[in-house]
């Protein structure tokens, strides 16, 4: 017979996560050696070891990877009845990562709302780009994964969310912006500015500007949304992103979306869920929360011409 406890589940969980018991020690508020004594408790009841030792470094073996899963959900199911017994018994904890136009633009305000709904819910937000979202996803770092782009991993469910209007930018005195001055030709022969490799924006936007207008000249990569705005605004070149990162700088004045109407610049927003991990009733109620704030980006209010 086992005589698992749920403080030595807790200890292999936090050991898998930051990979030496030292940390998962300090992450759970034990002494190292109470952590270490109940590792090898654990691993000593199941029969197996569960991590190879890499230099100071723990990284889960096949066996751990396996239980790794289910050490989680029972966690989890742990503290759903330590919920049902609190005050009102709605507030949760959740870990969401999304790509950085979800992350710094659509979820701050789903967030706010859930936490309305759900007073004292703990919910930590890590945003980077699409592959950093899948990463964490996969290794059950958070709990819900929002993405720009595609995710055909097997481990992984995606599940259509909403739809998002890209426009091509530029600052208000580029020659492009003047009308009729934005033709594929002069679009093709522009300096552009795009999102590094691994963003699902740029994955997105190369296909659908390759797939329409040809070959283009790639004059600048960079790694965040706000910074590849302040370069077109510097005139470094011209870019395409959602409309809703757009917004502002528009009604600003300091950029304008150039009207398109022979591309379609259109693409769908993702939830991500891992095949294997436990749907608690916090991950549910989130998803019914996104469920209804589906919509679909508004068309350019502020095209030249």
């Amino acid at each position: 017979m086992l005589h698992t406890t749920l403080r030595q589940v807790e200890v292999f969980v936090a050991t898998a996560q930051k990979g030496s018991v030292t940390q998962a020690a300090a992450a759970i508020g034990m002494t190292q050696s109470a952590a270490s004594m109940a590792l090898a408790d654990f691993e000593r009841q199941l029969g197996i070891l569960l991590f190879d030792r890499i230099g100071k470094r723990l990284a889960l073996n096949g066996d751990g990877r396996a239980l790794y899963p289910k050490a989680v959900e029972m966690i989890e199911r742990a503290q759903e009845m330590e919920q049902m017994f609190r005050g009102d018994g709605r507030a949760v904890d959740l870990r969401l990562g999304a790509s950085s136009t979800i992350g710094n633009y659509l979820l701050p305000r789903l967030i706010g709302q859930f936490r309305a709904q759900r007073p004292g819910s703990r919910l930590r937000l890590d945003v980077g780009n699409t592959q950093h979202v899948v990463n964490a996803l996969l290794h059950f770092e958070i709990d819900i994964g929002f993405v720009e782009g595609p995710c055909l991993h097997e481990d992984i469910v995606p599940i259509p969310w909403s739809e998002d209007q890209l426009a091509i930018c530029t600052r208000p005195d580029d020659p492009l912006a003047r009308p009729g001055g934005a033709d594929a030709d002069a679009l093709r022969r522009a300096d552009w500015i795009l999102r590094e490799r691994g963003s699902g924006t740029r994955e997105v936007v190369e296909q659908l500007l390759t797939s329409q207008l040809g070959e283009i000249r790639l004059a600048m990569e960079l790694g965040g949304t706000e910074a590849i705005k302040r370069a077109v605004e510097s005139g470094l070149g011209i870019s395409c992103m959602s409309m809703t990162a757009l917004a502002g700088a528009i009604e600003r004045g300091n950029l304008v979306a150039l009207p398109t109407p022979f591309l379609s610049l259109t693409r769908t927003l993702h939830i991500l869920l891992h095949r294997d991990k436990h749907r608690t009733e916090g991950i549910d109620a989130f998803l019914a929360l996104c469920a209804q704030a589906r919509t679909g980006a508004a068309a350019p209010k502020n095209s030249t011409g």
